[in-house]
């Protein structure tokens, strides 16, 4: 069992998180290690770009590795991951961002906590994985400060006006719709051979001419849904019911019960109960989620913008 730590952008950069899961071994364990790149002053071993191929392949998670044909694209795309990572620690050194002892033991809480485990546990796992505690500690440290290079750096200098939300609001209305719903009785007549079916059909139809009770009619005939309580299915959303029994309540007016829709499962009939329009959200009740989306976007482009430009100006020698 391998424990580990890591703080990695989601996709490229939107936030970092503790993310703390049980890894498998070493995909190539058998390889010498060498240099597979060189970035400024800052080196990448094979080793260390293993053990994270490990993790993007889903191996701290359990996950399926990708299909053989897309092995060389997978290394080559977290090698460029791995490189990043190297920019922003060698700028949060320059940046002289340091990380406390204090720190890192709170994450090493967080950790135990996350995954239910003790401190021994902790350990036990990390020899497995032929990791120290001491070792782990230093890994932790540089995760921490690169994540507040990247507060620093681009979260705290990002802020978001009520123009730019109002904006993206009656751009994205779409968005934050809400789709009619319809409160059903349903009442099923099951598929059947000969002319049962038909013969059940007729009766029924004739019960509703006469105006007996809907809801009666179902605990006597139906073989559907909540039949003890008259089939009434509650309230029901666009994509929840067949697309059959959608348009049908479509067309039907409050208490209107509709003609026979043929199914494969048999013959429905359904009551509108009530229904309720769709409508956009409130504009106050999406404001914080919009924020936060127009904020992320924002981080994220600023980020693009600094490692494509930290990228030019560094020495990076790609040796894979």
């Amino acid at each position: 069992m391998k424990i580990t730590y890591l703080f990695r952008p989601f996709i490229s950069f939107l936030a970092f998180i503790f993310l703390a899961a049980y890894a498998v071994p070493p995909a190539y364990p058998e390889i010498v290690d060498r240099v597979v790149a060189v970035v400024n002053d800052g080196i990448i071993t094979l080793s260390e770009l293993n053990a994270e191929t490990a993790v993007f392949l889903g191996g701290l998670k359990g996950g399926e590795p990708p299909k053989a044909g897309n092995a060389v694209e997978t290394r080559s795309k977290v090698l460029d991951n791995l490189v990043e990572k190297m920019l922003m620690k060698q700028s949060a050194e320059r940046a002289g961002i340091e990380v406390s002892e204090r720190e890192i033991d709170n994450a090493v809480e967080d950790i135990k906590k996350q995954n239910n485990i003790t401190q021994q546990t902790l350990l036990t796992a990390l020899a497995q994985s032929g990791l120290t505690y001491a070792q782990y500690r230093d890994q932790l440290k540089e995760d921490i400060r690169r994540v507040k290079f990247a507060n620093q750096q681009f979260r705290s200098r990002v802020s978001v006006r009520d123009e730019d939300v109002e904006e993206y609001y009656r751009q994205n209305m779409e968005q934050f719709f809400t789709p009619p719903s319809y409160n059903l009785r349903v009442l099923l007549l099951p598929a059947a051979e000969g002319e049962l079916q038909k013969t059940r059909l007729a009766a029924l139809e004739e019960e509703i001419k006469r105006g007996r009770d809907f809801a009666e009619l179902i605990k006597e005939y139906s073989e559907g849904p909540d039949i003890q309580n008259g089939g009434d299915i509650g309230y029901v959303k666009s994509g929840e019911v067949s697309a059959q029994l959608e348009e049908a309540a479509k067309t039907l007016k409050k208490g209107e019960i509709s003609p026979p829709i043929t199914a494969p499962e048999g013959i429905y009939m359904i009551q509108l109960l009530d229904g309720v329009e769709g409508k956009a959200a409130p504009l106050e009740k999406v404001r914080d989620a919009i924020k936060n989306t127009i904020y992320q976007k924002t981080v994220e482009e600023r980020y693009k913008l600094w490692i494509t430009e930290m990228k030019r100006i560094s020495h990076i020698d790609i040796r894979l």
